[in-house]
């Protein structure tokens, strides 16, 4: 894997932060807390997301980032043949493979880079990235706590946690066939049971035969009387329908009667009818010609009332007309309104140009105090840090350990004392001239203060004039409504004039009232005439309707006659079809009965098939179950097996693991010392040993267990990337030479130098300037205190081309 460019956008302190990188030995370098580490975190999360960094999402972003600013980490590197660019956000992800996209989500970016590399996360930073104090990971731990920390960075623990899973697996199989042999039942009380529902099913056969028999024999006797209960049964039906129609023949004989009187009656009312009429028709003649006379006076009398409401009208629309004229008189027009609207119009422009003026010069003023504020916190923060900075190197004297390095100050005590006073006092006058400032700038500018006061008035002049313009065109709408009931009042005057123009009509109302009077004397006669109408025109039809029901009468009589001498030829006897109907219906009974026999052992033979049934489903459920426990036990015993191969494999592997890493780290021992050292021992406990000439050394100097430190992490990063299928090409060294004294970081670098061929891109990250000359490259993070932001520049060592 080789890294190409990293591009970091709001990312912790990293505002907009971009390097490129090389091939060879690149140096960052910078001061504790400017955002050298937080590279190698923002690779972590742009490989694997949230999870790999510290905090949260919400901690990522920086702080004092605008609310809806991008952040983004934009990593661009080679695997293999392929070129990579991997950009994530807070929410989205996307992965170019040779500018082609291959993933756009989160979750499938972190699978894919995961499946690319072949590593999961601690693996990826166990084998390309060296932390402080991890050259000598392994020397602080014991014996047993190695092994495990070599089986775990490798690998190997994988095999431990399925052998924990096949484990839990067997325990599970195990319970299951517990369960299946406690409910194993006996087979030869299964059999007994089969062979007592047999036998119960024969006998439940046997008796449904011989009740299927007797139902037969009823069957027959019944059959053998049926001809004669049919033909019985025959004369019984045509005997009722005989006797059914001879009472309706009575029924039309007394209904035929009954008509003939009926009419006759009718009749005799008619005539009576006709004779009355006779006696009224002078009356009715009379009514009509008044009633004549009545619709003609009413017509009169309707005109003569329409004419008087009209000239009622008329003279209260001339009331009307004129209360309208002195109404519109006293009412505003459109220009008097068109007036009040422009003044108001002038002093809204005159408002909002000193609103305008107040807006920018408040505006001006908050952002003077606001960064005033946030300048003079800045110093005291850092004025804050520097004291207790200050106060714990005093504490602890010149054998106190170096804040950034570790390493005992010395003389360099005094030093560090008066550059931290001195920073200190540089804080202090800064924060005090903002301290000042902020008390000079706290309270509202005079002309702010003047200008809100004519705001003020400005407002009360609009709310005025807007009220009376409310008022105007309100009183506007009301004269556009006079105005419209003016023209429509006056139109209707004009009609109304028209119309009272023609003469009046004449109309006698003491005629009227004794037309009235006289038709109503003769109303009874009017409706006694009516009613007596239908009944005297219907005298004619009654005649012949009485001669038609006389001979209708006639008929019926004939008919019930010969209906009698029918029944008496059919020979119907009731006391031989009572007999012979209970003959049948003991047959029936005793057919019905063998029934029920037949239909209760068949249910006994259905019962008794589905016992017989149960217990062959139970013998086959209990084969069924009695294989699966077989499978069961072979599962068992293959997952026995498996455990025990897993065992051995782990102990094989185990024991291969430290003469590997004893070989590989011998032969980068070789090149780190140039041949001096040939080989390093590691015994059971993985303590190094040094093989000088042929004879086992102990690791005594620094230097040595330096250089037996790098060897053996540098093995270690080379067996992890080997078992992920990726050559180890990239090496991160963080803060590794803090504990180291010049002459022997010299010599580290001049070795990893040597090994540029294993290791074609190293990057070192460290605070100390006095290794600047021994990189390549060198980019410097600094961090701004004020503005909370680190930068990153690379600078120019001695002898790059300058002009370039």
């Amino acid at each position: 894997m080789e890294l190409h460019r990293l591009r970091l956008v709001n990312f912790r302190q990293h505002e907009l932060t971009e390097l490129t990188f090389s091939t060879g030995l690149m140096g960052i370098i910078g001061a504790n807390g400017a955002g050298k580490t937080t590279l190698l975190e923002a690779i972590a999360y742009a490989l694997y997301g949230v999870g790999a960094a510290r905090g949260t999402r919400d901690t990522l972003k920086r702080r004092g980032a605008p609310p809806r600013s991008r952040f983004e980490v934009d990593l661009e590197f080679s695997l293999g043949a392929h070129r990579y660019r991997l950009t994530r956000g807070l929410t989205s992800a996307e992965l170019h493979q040779d500018a082609q996209v291959i993933a756009n989500s989160t979750i499938a970016v972190t699978e894919r880079i995961q499946a690319l590399l072949g590593m999961s996360r601690d693996e990826f930073f166990n084998t390309y990235f060296t932390g402080q104090k991890e050259l000598a990971v392994m020397a602080a731990m014991g014996p047993t706590e190695r092994g495990q920390f070599l089986s775990r960075v490798l690998g190997y623990e994988r095999l431990r946690e399925g052998q924990e899973r096949l484990r839990e697996r067997r325990s599970g199989l195990k319970a299951e066939l517990a369960g299946i042999e406690q409910g194993l039942v006996d087979p030869d009380a299964l059999e007994a049971e089969v062979t007592a529902a047999a036998t119960a099913l024969n006998t439940a056969r046997a008796e449904r035969d011989g009740a299927l028999a007797t139902e037969s024999a009823a069957a027959t006797q019944l059959a053998a009387i049926a001809p004669e209960w049919t033909a019985i049964e025959a004369k019984r039906v045509a005997w009722q329908a005989l006797d059914g129609e001879r009472r309706v023949a009575e029924g039309k004989v007394a209904a035929g009667r009954a008509r003939f009187e009926a009419l006759d009656r009718e009749l005799a009312t008619a005539l009576r009818a006709q004779t009355r009429l006779e006696e009224l028709a002078p009356f009715i003649a009379e009514h009509a010609h008044l009633v004549v006379e009545r619709e003609a006076l009413e017509q009169a009398a309707s005109a003569y009332t329409a004419r008087s409401k009209s000239v009622a009208r008329r003279d209260q629309g001339r009331i009307r007309l004129a209360e309208l004229v002195s109404q519109l008189a006293a009412l505003p027009d459109e220009s008097q309104i068109a007036a009040i609207a422009s003044g108001r119009a002038q002093t809204l422009v005159a408002k909002e140009e000193v609103d305008r003026q107040y807006a920018e010069r408040r505006t001006r003023w908050t952002q003077d105090v606001q960064e005033s504020r946030t300048r003079l916190e800045g110093y005291r923060d850092r004025y804050r840090e520097l004291k207790e900075q200050r106060a714990a190197v005093e504490e602890r004297g010149p054998d106190g350990p170096c804040p950034t390095c570790g390493r005992p100050l010395g003389k360099d005590f005094a030093g560090l004392l008066e550059l931290l006073s001195r920073q200190m006092e540089e804080v202090e006058t800064d924060g005090q001239y903002f301290r000042k400032k902020l008390e000079q700038i706290t309270e509202l500018p005079a002309e702010v203060q003047a200008l809100d006061g004519q705001r003020t008035l400005f407002e009360a002049e609009l709310r005025a004039a807007a009220e009376a313009l409310g008022q105007m065109q309100a009183r506007l709408q009301q004269r556009v409504l006079l105005e419209q009931e003016q023209v429509t009042l006056r139109a209707e005057l004009e009609r109304l004039d028209t119309e009272l123009a023609g003469p009046a009509a004449t109309y006698d109302s003491a005629r009227h009232e004794l037309v009235r009077a006289r038709l109503t004397e003769l109303e009874p006669h009017r409706r006694e005439s009516e009613q007596l109408v239908g009944a005297a025109a219907r005298a004619a039809t009654l005649v012949a309707d009485a001669a038609l029901a006389e001979q209708q009468a006639t008929a019926a009589d004939a008919a019930l006659v010969a209906l009698d001498a029918r029944i008496t030829t059919l020979g119907w006897d009731p006391d031989a079809h009572a007999a012979l109907a209970e003959a049948v219906r003991t047959a029936e009974a005793a057919v019905q009965g063998a029934r029920l026999v037949v239909a209760r052992a068949s249910a006994e033979v259905v019962g008794a098939e589905r016992l017989r049934d149960a217990g062959l489903a139970r013998q086959a459920d209990r084969a069924e179950k009695a294989e699966m426990a077989r499978r069961l036990g072979a599962t068992l015993t293959l997952l026995q097996e498996l455990d025990r191969a897993l065992a051995d494999l782990r102990t094989d592997l185990n024991l291969q693991m430290r003469p590997e890493l004893a070989d590989r780290s011998s032969a980068l021992l070789r090149d780190l010392t140039s041949g001096r050292y040939a080989d390093l021992d590691l015994d059971e406990s993985y303590v190094a040993t040094i093989v000088e000439d042929g004879e086992a050394k102990p690791v005594i100097s620094g230097g040595e267990e330096d250089v037996v430190n790098l060897s053996l992490r540098l093995a270690l990063s080379q067996m992890i990337a080997e078992r992920a299928g990726q050559p180890l090409s990239l090496l991160v060294l963080d803060e590794v030479f803090g504990s180291l004294d010049d002459e022997r970081r010299t010599g580290v670098l001049d070795l990893l130098r040597a090994l540029a061929d294993r290791f074609p891109q190293v990057i070192l990250i460290t605070h100390l300037e006095g290794m600047r000359d021994a990189f390549d490259r060198v980019v410097r993070m600094t961090y701004d205190v004020e503005r909370r932001v680190t930068t990153a520049t690379e600078e120019v060592l001695e002898g790059d081309d300058v002009a370039a």
